[in-house]
């Protein structure tokens, strides 16, 4: 096959120029900070709405003693607190000092985009979990007649739609982490040579 020496020397400088495109130390450095602040305000509202749902529980046990309410408040409170105490243990990272070389920030980097992995596994998790407690419980109770049939249907078609959403946000942190796990990886690739 015959190849044109221009048409190989053209390729050999995209390639070269896709290749230095990648990410030089600075870059690195600024994508890590913008990574922090971005997920440290996550973990906030993550605790934020612990909180509420606490608070939310309280709220409605305090209102209807029954034993039932009871039961689910306790379930609403361990599943609660387990997910922000998962959360504390997992993205301790956030809350280190930020004076640091470009090496320790790629190693931070790193570390953020592990945690976001398992953060996403264990949401997916909890949410098996949870959508493992509410549908027999909703079934149960439209079983025994303390539900209407609507208020059932609906309940299920809510809890559905936020399986869904919850899911795929869960989906999306996982794909993201990936990315930038292999972003990283070119980066460092290139930071060698």
């Amino acid at each position: 096959m015959n190849t044109d020496p221009e048409l190989d020397e053209w390729r050999s400088e995209w390639m070269a120029q896709a290749v230095g495109s990648e990410k030089r130390p600075a870059g690195m450095r600024a994508d890590a900070v913008r990574q922090q602040r971005r997920l440290r305000a996550a973990h906030v509202l993550e605790l934020l709405a612990a909180l509420i749902f606490l608070s939310l529980s309280a709220a409605i046990v305090w209102r209807n003693r029954d034993f039932e309410a009871w039961l689910w408040a306790g379930i609403v409170w361990s599943t609660t607190l387990a997910a922000p105490a998962f959360s504390v243990w997992n993205w301790h990272i956030l809350w280190t000092a930020n004076v640091k070389s470009v090496a320790e920030y790629t190693l931070d980097y790193r570390k953020r985009c592990l945690a976001r992995l398992r953060a996403a596994r264990f949401g997916q998790r909890l949410l098996v979990v949870q959508i493992a407690i509410a549908v027999p419980w909703l079934s149960w109770d439209y079983l025994g007649h303390r539900l209407p049939a609507v208020v059932f249907f609906w309940a299920v078609a809510v809890l559905a739609c936020l399986a869904l959403g919850f899911w795929a946000l869960f989906t999306h942190h996982r794909r993201t982490a990936l990315r930038e796990l292999e972003e990283l990886g070119a980066s460092q690739l290139i930071a060698r040579e």
